[in-house]
């Protein structure tokens, strides 16, 4: 054929394959929402709220017997003070002494209860950075237009903000139709065992089954996706699994001078140079194909053209997608090595050495799926032991009750955004509550930038006024707006 023939051809298939794409791949789903009017926000009374919250220290620890609880019980009494008006309307109870799980009765419809969640405990300030914090991190101080200090994003925020939205459609006389529950747990950071897996397994006791269930999870961020220019409103749709793996290698003992071809150290060193270099592979899977239907229409032609047609550029957008720590993240179970064990003086051979993998399970696959990877890229002479391990969440629909009412939140209250389904690389309280619900997503309602994110977990983590407001609107856009 000449060269004008391949060039014809080529062409034929890129009409296609862009008209094709834009007819079956994307979803455009961005729509204007008339916000409800009428309620006014009180931002200065809300970060007050939220800077009392912050105060308290409610800090986990992995082993329940050394937390300190007192913070949990001032807590608990905290929320009684600061929201008066809810805690006479909602029935409220202490479950397993610390976690909170309040019911909002509805008028007495047949719709099916929802739950909207978050977390009382918060992660510790790693020691030797509190000189870094511009306010301190329980100081819980309102300054520059901000709510300083840990918990402010993750996730006391959320509690404030919640029942923040509860008060004020307390005080216009509403009733919701449907009941809303409203679930706090105490142990969210080290993996929830005592407060959401008690809380759900109380609700299935009495036979509750649940609409939807909302907890933390993305936020509407600007730059989070190349390509976008307005901010991507991710709402989680789904979590990944997670593992901690320990692989223990033993060798000979003795000194160092003469030393065998591989210590147990040198054993450990190569096994965890192969897991990082033999990965799980990296996929598109049904649920990032989910995303980019969504996140498609907010692209550049070059770029829609590539993601409507994954079928021929799927090997390019991997390869490229994977070279970004969250595009890797996105398309593959990660390997994080995050402990080295191994001899304590320099000049004698140990006799064990071990490591500790981190592992966030893509949906689709599983434990055992990963154990035996892990076994056949390290070999029969290290021992493989899994510390913790917890399976994928399932994959929540995007056509459901439950999606469609925090989408429309979404573009009540974060107008410019694009409400984009996506898989949360953490975990989160909200897997524990599948027994009893089908729809769960997970959203956090605040407008940050990438950079942001960083003080999540981090050093100087704090929350905007102007944050406060949307979130207490996109709760009263939820709970009201259905």
């Amino acid at each position: 054929m000449p060269h004008w023939g391949y060039l014809i051809l080529a062409g034929v298939v890129i009409l296609v394959a862009v008209l094709l794409g834009r007819t079956i791949f994307f979803r455009s789903r961005r729509y204007t929402v008339e916000p409800l009017p009428g309620i006014k926000i009180d931002v200065e009374r809300a970060a007050k709220r939220l800077s009392g919250a912050v105060q308290i220290p409610t800090i986990t620890a992995p082993d329940p017997e050394k937390a300190d609880r007192a913070p949990f019980e001032k807590f608990i009494r905290y929320l009684e003070q600061a929201f008066p008006a809810a805690h006479k309307a909602l029935e409220r109870e202490i479950v397993n002494n610390y976690s909170l799980l309040y019911r909002w009765k509805g008028s007495g419809g047949e719709l099916k209860p929802a739950l909207l969640m978050a977390h009382i405990d918060v992660v510790p300030v790693e020691e030797g950075t509190e000189q870094h914090w511009q306010h301190p991190p329980f100081g819980g101080e309102v300054a520059e237009g901000f709510v300083w200090g840990r918990g402010t994003m993750d996730v006391k925020n959320q509690i404030i903000l919640i029942l923040e939205a509860v008060e004020l459609l307390l005080a216009e006389g509403y009733t919701p139709e449907r009941d809303f529950y409203l679930a706090f747990g105490h142990d969210e950071e080290v993996r929830g065992d005592d407060g959401a897996v008690k809380i759900a397994e109380l609700l299935q006791s009495r036979g509750i089954s649940l609409e939807y269930v909302l907890d933390e999870g993305g936020a509407a961020t600007l730059g989070a996706m190349p390509g976008v220019e307005r901010p991507i409103a991710a709402v989680g749709i789904a979590e990944k699994g997670y593992a901690d793996v320990k692989i223990t290698a033993e060798g000979e003992a003795g000194h160092s001078s003469m030393p065998p071809k591989h210590t147990a150290a040198g054993l450990i060193g190569k096994a965890v140079v192969q897991l990082e270099k033999r990965q799980r592979p990296a996929r598109i899977s049904p649920y990032l194909k989910e995303m980019l239907a969504y996140v498609g229409p907010e692209m550049g032609f070059g770029l829609r053209l590539i993601l409507a047609n994954l079928w021929l550029f799927g090997p390019l957008f991997t390869a490229v997608f994977k070279a970004n720590r969250a595009g890797n993240a996105l398309l593959r179970t990660t390997t994080a090595v995050t402990v080295l064990e191994g001899g304590k003086v320099p000049n004698v051979l140990p006799r064990k050495a071990g490591a500790v993998i981190n592992f966030r399970i893509a949906p689709g696959e599983t434990v055992d799926g990963l154990l035996a990877h892990i076994r056949k890229v390290v070999g029969d002479k290290i021992k493989v032991e899994p510390l913790i391990a917890t399976e994928p969440s399932r994959i929540s629909p995007v056509e459901s009750t439950g999606f469609k009412a925090i989408e429309r939140a979404v573009y009540a209250t974060f107008p410019q955004s694009a409400a984009v389904p996506y898989i949360v690389m953490g975990g989160t309280d909200a897997i524990r509550y599948e027994q009893i619900c089908d729809q769960i997503y997970r959203f956090t309602p605040m407008l940050i930038s990438t950079e942001d994110l960083e003080r999540i977990h981090g050093t100087n983590e704090r929350l905007s006024l102007e944050n406060i407001e949307l979130g207490v609107r996109f709760y009263l856009e939820l709970i009201k707006g259905e």
